[in-house]
């Protein structure tokens, strides 16, 4: 066990910080070192619940058993297959024991140094239930950074997110919003907009963004545009709207353009049929129609996969008794089970 004074004792925890993993097993030793030193400084009991996504390297895990063997207040968990990170987040939630949850990324762009801030802002303000680090200056590439911004647009117009407010995955949550966002069975959960949906009680604090130091981001360009589709129609039916709405303006303009064409051929205006106009329009409404036809289908295929209701993660491997009672991806269990 680590010499310093342990962190979290059997009866209660007040900070749990919950990080998923992706091939971060060469920096993990620091990045414990470093959440330690700053959660000491805290004052109040913590845990910190590592979540290794099956990653691939063979490194990562081993590297997450040997912090939990060294330090009683980590705790480890090895996913049987990849699920992704909001997924390995919603088992960090399900196995959490504090009166708070904070979240982060494993490569120290989220520096361990910031999360007293996080901690003095909840107490200072006792009625959020989440508060956000903003970034202060994103060590990002500028087309991520450019990405971000559409996001941010996206949330803002979608979910009537509040003015000013930055969601980010470095955060602070209440026990009892962690709770209600676990129960949301959603398959392909999007943290930030269902924060902003379930309460108005979020606040930010400007937090430092460092450069990574080690590996590169396992984003690509696609799976972030992925995601940032994902926020599109996750819980808004903006897009279906948006087409409904051209629908109806299409029909209007076709139904305007047919009388003037009745007109026309009425009075001997027209002679010989248009063969350029003609296709143009077909192509524009069958490129409409084919447009509108796959954002149906993206919306029927997410009803099929929340319907048909796969685990949403299952656990492979644990480095404690505690985390064996919850491996399918559950609801979390009762309140009394976290001390409170």
């Amino acid at each position: 066990m680590s010499d310093s004074q342990p962190a979290v004792d059997s009866g209660r925890v007040v900070f749990s910080i919950v990080i998923p993993c992706w091939q971060s097993g060469p920096w993990i030793e620091d990045l414990v070192a470093r959440i330690e030193t700053a959660m000491q400084s805290v004052g109040e009991p913590f845990e910190l619940i590592l979540v290794n996504d099956a990653s691939p390297d063979n490194v990562t895990w081993p590297a997450i058993r040997a912090a939990a063997e060294k330090h009683a207040w980590v705790r480890g968990f090895d996913m049987l297959f990849n699920v992704g990170q909001f997924r390995a987040i919603i088992c960090g939630f399900e196995q959490a024991r504090g009166s708070y949850v904070v979240t982060m990324d494993d490569d120290l762009q989220h520096p361990p140094e910031e999360l007293p801030k996080l901690v003095q802002a909840v107490r200072d303000n006792p009625d959020m239930l989440c508060v956000f680090g903003a970034y202060v200056g994103k060590k990002h590439s500028w087309w991520r950074n450019l990405g971000t911004g559409l996001f941010r647009w996206i949330m803002q117009k979608a979910y009537n997110k509040p003015a000013g407010i930055q969601t980010t995955s470095f955060r602070i949550i209440k026990r009892e919003l962690v709770e209600t966002l676990v129960h949301y069975r959603t398959s392909r959960p999007l943290f930030g907009p269902l924060i902003v949906q379930t309460t108005r009680r979020v606040m930010t604090v400007p937090v430092d963004h460092h450069p990574r130091p080690h590996g590169k981001s396992g984003y690509s360009l696609w799976r972030l545009v992925g995601h940032t589709f994902d926020g599109i129609i996750h819980a808004s039916t903006i897009p279906l709207k948006f087409f409904s709405l051209i629908g109806f303006f299409a029909s209007g303009l076709a139904f305007i353009l047919s009388v003037w064409l009745l007109c026309r051929w009425t009075l001997g205006g027209i002679t010989v049929p248009g063969y350029t106009s003609t296709m143009l329009v077909i192509t524009f409404f069958s490129g409409l129609i084919l447009a509108g036809i796959g954002v149906v289908g993206e919306y029927v295929a997410r009803v099929i996969a929340e319907v048909t209701g796969p685990p949403r993660y299952y656990l492979g491997d644990t480095t404690d008794e505690l985390g064996r009672e919850s491996t399918l991806g559950l609801p979390p269990r009762a309140s009394e089970a976290y001390g409170k």
